[in-house]
């Protein structure tokens, strides 16, 4: 247990954003879900509920993996101090770098779906950001990440997030790959949904990298977790 040494301000702003965050997903969950059940389901391959499906997907498994580490901090800022804290946030920061690894899984399977063709269907990109996944969860779990101490590990942060990068950039490539066989819808979705994941990835490397060393870094996740925001708005409103 230990004071928390931000101020007040500072521990209420983060507090408050984090619990907008998770309200944002909410009310996300319940405006797809109805868009999802108002689309045609007679066929797997209908762009639109192939579009809202995975978008009711992707915002489920950012709520449910973002809890386990915003929750923890929401108590933290709101309190001044809590219980079992490294413990807990450590446990939330594995459990979201794993959901955060899926989401890009989903996120490519919702663009080739989307724009379905047989011919130019991404596969590979799918096959490699599915064994990057495997290996990048596998490094998660390595004692050597100390998810539970104060203190982090450089070197093990960079390993960690080597697969990762390149789900990034591969999801990317599949979507410009999308892109160039977009006939459903305008390809300004696609657009966004790349100009968003290469942000966030710009914005989350140098936190996840050297945020424990450095802390003030960790206000960077705010644009990246907005950037998320952004790429369901572009699923589900574009």
């Amino acid at each position: 247990m230990r004071e928390n040494d931000k101020p007040v301000g500072a521990r209420m702003g983060e507090a408050g954003f984090c619990i907008l965050y998770l309200v944002t997903l909410i009310l996300f969950l319940f405006i797809i879900r109805g868009k999802w059940a108002a689309a045609d389901n007679d066929s797997l391959y209908n762009p639109e509920f192939v579009r809202y499906r995975f978008a009711f997907l992707l915002t489920l498994l950012l709520l449910i993996g973002d809890s386990f580490h915003l929750i923890p901090r929401i108590i933290e800022n709101l309190k001044g101090r809590m219980e079992r804290q490294t413990f807990y946030l450590g446990l939330g920061n594995i459990i979201s770098s794993i959901t955060m690894t899926v989401f890009y899984n989903l996120l490519m399977k919702a663009g080739d779906g989307m724009e379905y063709h047989y011919e130019a269907y991404n596969l590979w990109v799918e096959q490699a950001i599915l064994w990057l996944t495997v290996i990048r969860i596998a490094l998660l779990l390595f004692p050597q990440n100390r998810w539970f101490s104060p203190e982090g590990n450089r070197k093990w942060a960079i390993i960690r997030n080597v697969p990762f990068v390149m789900i990034g950039l591969l999801t990317i490539v599949g979507y410009i790959r999308v892109i160039n066989n977009a006939s459903n819808y305008a390809v300004t979705i696609y657009i966004q949904v790349i100009a968003a994941v290469a942000l966030s990835f710009l914005t989350y490397l140098p936190v996840a990298i050297c945020g424990k060393e450095k802390p003030k870094l960790g206000m960077l996740m705010i644009p990246k977790t907005v950037c998320y925001v952004w790429i369901l708005a572009a699923l589900t409103f574009a």
